[in-house]
């Protein structure tokens, strides 16, 4: 007597890839979230006690860029936006680290820009279109002809 795999049961190699690529995804979306705002946080820090930042914040600020566009963006633009961030990164980094520590402009546009980039979206974005879905009505009688 074999027992038949019940259709419930049957997990085919798409569907396990599938899952497999959502958790990853939703991981980048959270890990470059993270790192984003750490070191969108020591830049703000920075700025508005006037200390100095190393290319440190500068460099976990645009990595975490790269990993959540690279987790968000499905568009063909995702990766020029990722090779835009990596260079500013690194370019940041080296000049930085030739002057020693950033400069007040330089931790401003960071976080300045960041506050615009922000509010763009917030405030313009197009909004996704909320649905109800609402179970279906119950089957109405057939209405009767008019009667004369």
């Amino acid at each position: 007597m074999e027992q038949k795999p019940k259709p419930e049961d049957h997990w085919d190699e798409h569907e396990e890839e599938a899952e497999g690529e959502r958790h990853v995804t939703a991981m980048q979306k959270f890990v470059g979230f993270v790192m984003l705002v750490l070191g969108w946080l020591q830049l703000l820090l920075a700025v508005s006690s006037g200390s100095e930042a190393t290319s440190v914040p500068f460099l976990i600020y645009f990595a975490g860029v790269v990993i959540f566009v690279n987790g968000t963006v499905t568009a063909w633009y995702k990766y020029p936006l990722m090779l835009a961030a990596t260079i500013a990164g690194l370019a940041l980094h080296y000049h930085i680290q030739s002057l020693g520590s950033a400069t007040r402009w330089e931790k401003a546009v960071v976080v300045y820009g960041t506050i615009v980039v922000v509010a763009y979206f917030i405030l313009f974005a197009k909004k996704p279109v909320r649905r109800i879905n609402l179970p279906p009505s119950p089957p109405q009688p057939p209405t009767a002809p008019p009667q004369e």
